[in-house]
């Protein structure tokens, strides 16, 4: 902190010593007064340089003498005067308020030439005259108000030359109110080249000073704009380039030196409003900075006091409105008003910088000799501001200053960002070694639960305990797909894993180039047909064999057809392949979005993925695994592309010899040969005492290899060759699971699916996909909709075997839960109505026996129907509902008699299978809830009548109704009303089946059920 004091103490210090240096002569009174009773000799040593001409000049006050005119005639008025001073002790206000005078001083030289004047400031309007003729002006200085005109306190030069050499100079000075006119700084005499040189070297100075501000704060802008993270750099460049375009305005104006046309009035604008921008940029840039030692409602109040000033004075300003009045109400402004608004903010950031500097952060040094610059040049400014004290060369060794400090800032930021940079990166290696090491991990130790969670699921669903109920079955039958994806996600996980360690483990054999066309006809086969990007292979299967490993090669393959896919809007996906040298070069392109040339290098990383793209699936391991599998294998991948065009993708294996191949072992199913050796006649059957298996396939040997095994474990099997014959075949006969073939000529593996779930859904017909593709993303898992299983080819019999068995179990288990469930439905009896018939019965049989004796024949029916155990297992026709219906109907008429009508509207010609006790109570509910409620009674209506292809079949009643809230919780299974909810419950165990409830308090109840007339009625499994 000593050491930061000091350093500032240092920089105001020698700011004091330069400005006392070069404003000596000026605080001192100490230049010589050359110039006596306005009259003055110069030599050409004085020459050498710009000579001010200070001393006692004539003066003419309250006059303006014209210059074709003798001062001989106004020798009278004449009086000496002190130059520079401010003249109020000799002039006075006419009747106007206008103060004017004429100074006049004639000057001597040694030769003849042409000789200048370089003109600081005069108060206000002034006009010089060189041996009676005028050369420059500020202004229009008059006697009168309606002529006067002032304008900004500009420096110029003049020039003339000399007669006999003599110089008469003459200088018209008119005042407006203002409080120090006259002639208030030296005015400079030399030769043209010397007050040329001396004035271009201020203009100079100042240019640099402004432009280098404007510079540094355009940098540190830049700066800002490429990463929008530290608002201190925009904070500080916007004040570094208003401090420049400030310095710019004022003293010899070097930004109107540019632009001359602009009015004093809008230039009076510009300076003003600027000054309150620059101090908002400083403040704004210390609480960036330090944000921790301000609150934020007073820099809230600081930028709307701010704001208030520049709105006034840079954008309204009502000093500007009338220009003759500008003279006493700027001053009025500028020392009153804006130094009462400024001054405080600049004291509140210099108290903020000092308590910084008090807790010693790092930086502070550097920013505080910026700053100290800063404040020592406002500080300048104010006292130019304030005493007119010139600051000529100050502003030229503030701007060192500020440049030593930002070099030193940038440079400590540089060594501070280097130093940084490396302790990251040594800890990004360590971290990544612990990332390879927690993925290996967190892999392994995923897998054991996920196996757990598959077991425990598939068990579940096999009916290992009980039988499951249908939500119960689909629920698990979720989490098992969801666990499924899971073990492939730990899949991908493991293998990239296994690459960080370099312990990939492969096989490479003999392996036919045909494998290529397998996978890209499988994977066309998943693709929509009305999809626009086309997927076409070129390769030439006279080719000789690669040397590779059969799955690990498939992996790479779909891994780049499938990144293809994804980023492939339309057009086409070609697979080449060509020989080379000892190496086979498989070329993968497509005309997709194309990959941008920065990510080229980056694309084969784990885990990176192209944030051009919109899509991004899964983890990004794609990529990287197919390049560590190709180098494992002995070959090399690369890729071209451009954006917006597509993308190339070759990669190289090597070519197997005659020793590799003479060692190749045959395989049991191949994974589709493109020669056949067997033809068989199909459809095969082969039936024995177990379940039905349909098995789909268009190579022949597979389904023989397929078929003899089943048999062999007592599965009757069915064999055919095309999905045309599979779907024609189960709309006949009975199937209890499907083995298909996903590339299949005509109708694929992925169509016949759609066909088939159709008409069963995945409990009911059990569907394992045989392909030859070895890893499934979302892709394959969103496309295989219906296939309940997969494996992949070469197929294992033995996991064949075992998973058909698990997925027979899981059927019957649905069938089992199904049967739970419906006997539970059958067994609902109400007793009340046993009670109420039984009652009305005994009453009815002491008046008339004929009526009793059918009372009690319908009360035979509707028992009948009850407890009927045939029930329990089949569907019955609907005249038999219908017959129970009308029977307790009769009873319940016997009952209520005139409060009771009754009207049917069936269609006897309907022939249709319907659960048994789903219509009558619907019908005994209406009864119950609806009529029975209405004092006068009511109305059923039954109706049975076809509606297109469906049945309709409705009760309706008008009675009391049903509220809407109770109707919701019918509809959602949440009463406890058996006689609705049972019911409701088999319709909704029936497919294709609909069922719809509309009510309204006091008009009634309607049930309508749509079912379709012709097909099979069973009871969904799923």
């Amino acid at each position: 902190m000593k050491k930061s004091i000091l350093i500032i103490i240092g920089i105001i210090m020698l700011f004091i010593a330069v400005f006392f240096l070069g404003n000596w002569q000026y605080l001192s009174n100490a230049n010589p007064e050359i110039v006596e009773n306005g009259s003055v000799s110069v030599n050409s040593r004085q020459l050498e340089k710009p000579v001010k001409l200070d001393g006692k000049w004539a003066f003419y006050p309250n006059v303006l003498i014209p210059a074709e005119e003798s001062l001989d005639e106004y020798k009278d008025k004449r009086v000496t005067i002190d130059v520079p001073s401010i003249w109020h002790e000799y002039v006075e206000p006419n009747e106007e308020k206008l103060y004017v005078g004429t100074y006049h001083v004639n000057v001597r030289v040694p030769v003849e030439g042409t000789y200048g004047l370089y003109i600081r400031t005069i108060r206000q309007a002034n006009r010089v005259f060189i041996n009676g003729v005028e050369v420059g002006a500020k202004g229009n200085p008059s006697s009168t108000l309606r002529d006067y005109g002032s304008e900004n306190d500009d420096k110029y030069t003049v020039f003339a030359r000399s007669e006999n050499k003599e110089l008469n100079i003459v200088i018209h000075v008119t005042n407006y109110n203002y409080p120090q006119a006259g002639i208030i700084y030296p005015v400079e005499f030399g030769t043209m080249e010397t007050i040329q040189h001396h004035y271009r070297w201020k203009v100079f100075i100042e240019a640099f000073v402004s432009i280098g501000y404007i510079v540094f704060g355009a940098i540190y802008v830049l700066a800002y704009a490429q990463n929008r993270r530290s608002k201190e750099e925009l904070f500080f460049g916007l004040f570094a380039i208003f401090l420049g375009l400030y310095i710019s305005f004022v003293n010899h104006k070097v930004f109107f030196l540019l632009f001359p046309n602009i009015p004093p009035v809008h230039q009076l604008r510009l300076q003003i409003g600027i000054i309150p921008l620059a101090i908002m940029c400083l403040t704004l840039f210390i609480y960036a900075m330090y944000p921790q030692f301000q609150k934020k409602r007073t820099i809230y109040f600081i930028m709307i006091l701010l704001s208030v000033v520049f709105v006034l004075y840079g954008i309204y300003n009502p000093i500007t409105q009338n220009q003759r009045a500008s003279s006493m109400l700027m001053t009025v402004v500028r020392k009153v008003t804006y130094i009462s608004v400024t001054a405080p903010v600049i004291l509140y950031n210099v108290w903020i910088l000092i308590r910084v500097t008090l807790k010693r952060f790092e930086e502070t040094r550097y920013i505080l000799i910026i700053l100290a610059a800063v404040c020592c040049y406002g500080f300048l400014l104010s006292v130019n501001f304030l005493i007119e004290v010139p600051i000529d060369y100050v502003g030229f060794v503030l701007f060192l200053f500020m440049l030593l400090g930002f070099t030193s800032l940038l440079n400590y930021r540089s060594n501070e960002a280097f130093v940084k940079i490396q302790m990251l990166s040594e800890e990004l290696i360590i971290h990544n070694q612990m990332k390879d090491e927690f993925l290996i991990k967190t892999a392994h130790e995923l897998r054991t639960p996920l196996n757990g969670i598959l077991n425990l699921s598939r068990a579940l669903m096999e009916g290992a305990q009980e039988p499951l109920k249908r939500t119960q079955q689909e629920h698990v039958i979720l989490i098992h797909n969801v666990s499924q994806r899971l073990s492939h996600l730990v899949e991908d996980l493991l293998f990239s894993s296994n690459q960080m360690t370099r312990e990939i483990r492969v096989s490479p054999r003999a392996v036919s180039i045909g494998i290529i066309n397998d996978v890209v006809a499988e994977i066309h086969s998943l693709i929509n047909t009305n999809s626009p990007v086309r997927l076409i292979s070129k390769v030439d299967l006279s080719m000789p064999p690669m040397f590779t490993d059969e799955l690990r090669f498939k992996q790479v393959l779909y891994n780049l057809l499938n990144n293809a896919i994804q980023h492939t809007e339309t057009g086409e996906i070609i697979v080449e392949a060509t020989i080379q040298d000892e190496y086979m070069v498989i070329q993968l392109s497509d005309t997709g979005t194309g990959i941008p040339s920065q990510d080229l290098d980056r694309i084969f990383n784990a885990f990176y993925q192209v944030n051009y793209h919109s899509k991004k699936e899964g983890l990004g391991l794609g990529l990287s695994i197919a390049k560590n599998i190709v180098e494992k294998l002995n070959g090399e991948i690369y890729v071209k592309s451009s954006l917006g065009e597509g993308t190339t993708f070759t990669f190289t294996m090597p070519l197997a010899t005659e020793e590799q191949l003479s060692n190749e072992p045959s395989l049991q199913i191949a994974a589709d040969s493109t020669i056949e050796e067997v033809r068989l006649d199909l459809p095969l059957i082969h039936k024995r005492d177990g379940k039905r298996i349909l098995v789909v396939d268009d190579n022949h040997i597979n389904i023989k290899v397929l078929a003899d095994a089943l048999a062999l474990k007592e599965y009757t099997v069915i064999a055919v060759d095309n999905g045309y014959d599979a779907v024609d075949y189960i709309k006949n006969n009975q199937v209890d699971c499907m083995l298909i073939d996903l590339m299949m000529n005509g109708m694929s593996g992925y169509e016949l699916c759609k066909q088939v779930r159709k008409q069963y859904d995945m409990l009911e017909m059990p569907i394992i996909v045989l392909t030859a593709i070895m890893k499934h993303s979302d892709l394959i898992l969103s496309l295989q909709v219906g296939a309940n299983d997969y494996l992949q080819k070469p197929i294992d019999m033995d996991e064949l075997l075992l998973r058909i068995e698990s997925l027979l179990a899981v059927r019957q288990s649905s069938i089992d839960a199904i049967e739970v469930e419906m006997n539970y439905l059958y067994s609902q009896v109400t007793p009340h109505f046993v009670y109420n018939t039984l009652n009305t019965i005994i009453g009815l049989s002491y008046t008339d026996m004929d009526n009793t004796r059918e009372a009690l024949y319908c009360l035979a029916t509707y028992f009948r129907a009850k407890l009927n155990v045939h029930y329990r297992n089949s569907m019955v026709p609907i005249e038999e509902e219908m017959e129970l219906v009308k029977a307790y109907l009769y009873i319940e008429k016997m009952r209520f008699a005139d409060r009771l009508t009754i009207k049917y509207d069936i269609d006897e010609s309907i022939q249709l299978m319907i659960p048994a006790l789903s219509i009558q109570p619907f019908v005994e509910n209406a009864v119950f809830h609806g009529i029975s409620k209405k004092q006068e009674g009511g109305t059923i209506e039954v109706s049975v009548q076809r509606e297109g292809q469906f049945v309709r079949i409705k009760i309706h009643d008008n009675g009391v109704g049903i509220a809407e809230e109770k109707l919701q919780q019918l509809l959602n299974e949440e009463s406890s009303r058996i006689g609705f909810t049972n019911p409701l419950k088999k319709f909704k165990l029936m497919k294709n089946a609909s069922l719809r409830l509309y009510s309204k308090e006091g008009k009634g109840t309607t049930v309508l059920i749509l079912l379709p007339e012709e097909g099979e009625y069973e009871y969904n499994h799923s």
